[in-house]
């Protein structure tokens, strides 16, 4: 399994930044390499949702299960996609109430061989790029 973490802070308020992470609908306007997103199904504590993503000229969409605990924390698992194993989770919490933490958490396992080698040469790059658009959308 391959690994990702980042912690940071922000300074706003903590159903500020949770509305952000969880409106996965707006994910395409702000993330590099999503190129669609939408909730395919929603439930009361978790949804389905689907990523259509474009990463090193490699097209693939991912389908997670979110479990969500507002303003706590969103656990994505997966349900289908290119990788053979996925996991990966944001947890929030409220330092003061203008000042959110956050940290992400991704584990990961791809099935295809040459494209986990790629993924994994690019992840380090791809990530950071994420959070730091996370962050200025925030």
């Amino acid at each position: 399994m391959n690994h990702f973490k980042s912690s940071f802070v922000i300074h706003k308020p903590v159903n500020q930044v949770f509305k952000i992470l969880s409106d996965v609908e707006d994910y395409k306007t702000f993330i590099p390499y999503c190129v669609e997103s939408k909730i395919i199904q929603e439930h009361r504590n978790y949804s389905l949702v689907s990523l259509n993503l474009e990463f090193i000229g490699i097209q693939t969409s991912l389908t997670t299960k979110n479990v969500v605990e507002n303003n706590k924390s969103i656990e994505m698992d997966l349900i289908d996609g290119p990788f053979e194993e996925f996991k990966s989770s944001w947890k929030i919490q409220e330092i003061d109430e203008h000042t959110t933490n956050l940290n992400f958490e991704m584990s990961y396992k791809i099935k295809n061989k040459l494209l986990e080698i790629a993924f994994k040469k690019n992840l380090k790059p791809a990530s950071e790029s994420i959070i730091r658009a996370f962050k200025s959308k925030i």
